[in-house]
């Protein structure tokens, strides 16, 4: 039987065909991502690839052509093929593999942040903009609730005693541009602590299945918009409070 031939979304066009060999590389490369849409004969559309990893084989031949019209920048030539099951992080193996899965789509940026290639995980030394810029909303972005909850705790007890000693403004502005560049500094090593907390979580309950593992790492990691908004509404909420009872 033929290996399935995939073909991967890139700037607005597919590229490929490629085999499940060459998706590994590309993905250990960064050109493919959990995020990325892939297609390949008797699947019925595009799909993400962290969404290729336990599913049931589809179906073939003239059953499954892809339904995407003429003009779709993401059609697919037909071919003779069986799509095999792409885990998540496919391609890397050990913890490169769970990392993978549980971080998603930027897996390659925090790779490097955290020195995964160099055989220990380290963070130190390094910049988060994202951190720095966003503090609690990208904490919550990247579903790190605890350190988020920890993080609001800091924040309202530095108002509240800014407050109660009358601190001027110019020192407050200082007060919270350290905070943020507390952030900014040791983000990249407390989502390493907590993707390691996470995988170490999953494990304890199933470490037969590494299909599993991943699978159950990519739910609980990632990203969630959700609770990126839920943050902004509670900065918000907090900001409007705190203007209130100023004046």
């Amino acid at each position: 039987m033929q290996e399935a031939q995939w073909y991967y979304a890139r700037n607005g066009k597919s590229e490929g065909p490629v085999d499940l060999a060459g998706l590994q590389r590309l993905q250990q490369d960064g050109v493919i991502t959990g995020h990325t849409l892939l297609w390949c004969e008797g699947m019925a559309g595009w799909q993400a690839l962290q969404t290729l990893q336990s599913t049931a084989t589809p179906a073939s031949g003239a059953e499954a052509v892809a339904t995407a019209s003429s003009h779709d920048p993401y059609r697919a030539p037909v071919a003779a093929a069986t799509p095999d099951v792409i885990p998540l992080g496919a391609g890397l193996t050990g913890q490169l593999g769970l990392y993978a899965a549980i971080v998603g789509g930027n897996f390659p940026i925090y790779r490097k942040r955290w020195r995964l290639d160099q055989g220990t995980a380290n963070a130190a030394g390094t910049w988060h903009w994202p951190g720095f810029l966003f503090g609690v909303i990208w904490m919550m972005y990247r579903k790190m609730y605890r350190m988020a909850a920890i993080w609001v705790g800091v924040l309202v007890a530095s108002s509240a005693i800014e407050a109660f000693i009358e601190v001027p403004d110019a020192l407050s502005l200082v007060i919270n541009l350290g905070l943020s560049v507390t952030v900014g500094v040791f983000a990249n090593s407390w989502y390493l602590q907590h993707c390691q907390w996470e995988i170490a979580r999953v494990q304890s309950l199933d470490t037969g299945n590494d299909a599993a593992v991943r699978s159950a790492l990519a739910a609980r990691g990632d990203t969630s918009v959700i609770g990126a908004v839920i943050a902004i509404a509670v900065s918000v909420t907090l900001a409007i409070v705190g203007a209130m009872s100023i004046g």
